[in-house]
């Protein structure tokens, strides 16, 4: 592995944490050691000498407001004030009632460091010193991601349209400020969160982004905007994205697994060699 590989990976293990901790939105138990985990590498890796963290030294504002947009997520997440993550003996305790918040900080982040990674990409390719493992890493990472995302988002979605729908009902559907906020507050965000991802996407293949979009054109449904197929209610609408999203994470979480543990294994390797070979002192 040469040295832009190995610095591209130390850019993607960051991400890969930032990734993983749209995990503590869904509701099952969380194991303390993989917070603990995720906490020192998104803490550690901000600081002086990391890969990220000369990035972003070296690229001025752009690179202040991508660390205090980093830190704050760090801070409200991961830090001893956080009320979202409240790590106890064994698991952590998540609060699923700031989800959309925890998507915020997350989405966004992502994205910064995803285009981070591209670029030296882009700049490995134009010197020559594009690997292939690294560069089958990120692509593949690149399917994995939009749609745990869009799982994510898509359970707490359900969740808030199931709540309007039921305030709408009690209300004869006339909207009410209890339906208001859901709308404002909620199925707004993560259906704008949802197409954010959308528009991102470093992808051209067609089974990925068809998906994406038939995900959107349910969304448009519920908000009104465009009909719904006859004969379908939204629970089967939801259903149809929900199962063709769980094949695709089967489809695409082995073979990122495969290609992931091939590329840490050569990273560990390139660093093993670096430190039993280290530069020579030229201070003297």
């Amino acid at each position: 592995m040469n040295n832009t590989s190995q610095y591209i990976f130390q850019l993607y293990h960051y991400l890969l944490n930032l990734r993983d901790t749209l995990e503590f939105s869904l509701d099952h138990p969380h194991p303390l050691n993989a917070y603990e985990q995720r906490k020192r590498v998104l803490e550690m890796g901000l600081g002086e000498g990391t890969a990220l963290g000369n990035f972003l030294n070296t690229n001025g504002e752009n690179g202040d407001k991508i660390r205090t947009n980093l830190q704050t997520l760090v801070d409200d997440l991961y830090g001893e004030k956080s009320t979202i993550l409240v790590p106890e003996k064994e698991n952590v305790r998540v609060d699923y009632s700031q989800n959309i918040h925890l998507f915020d900080l997350v989405v966004g982040n992502a994205e910064a460091l995803r285009d981070i990674i591209y670029g030296y990409l882009k700049y490995a390719r134009e010197h020559n010193e594009l690997e292939e493992d690294i560069t089958n890493l990120v692509a593949i990472d690149e399917h994995l991601y939009r749609v745990v995302l869009v799982k994510c988002l898509l359970n707490e979605y359900q969740k808030s349209f199931a709540e309007f729908q039921k305030v709408m009902g009690e209300s004869q559907g006339a909207p009410t400020p209890q339906s208001n906020y859901i709308v404002s507050n909620e199925l707004n965000k993560i259906a704008g969160m949802i197409r954010f991802s959308r528009s991102h996407t470093h992808t051209i293949d067609n089974k990925t982004l068809d998906h994406l979009d038939n995900v959107n054109k349910v969304i448009e449904m519920c908000e009104g905007r465009r009909e719904r197929p006859q004969g379908k209610n939204f629970g089967d609408l939801f259903k149809e994205v929900v199962d063709t999203n769980e094949a695709l994470i089967s489809e695409f979480e082995p073979q990122w697994r495969e290609i992931f543990q091939k590329v840490y294994n050569q990273a560990v390797e390139a660093e093993r060699v670096k430190q039993s070979n280290p530069a020579p002192d030229t201070t003297a």
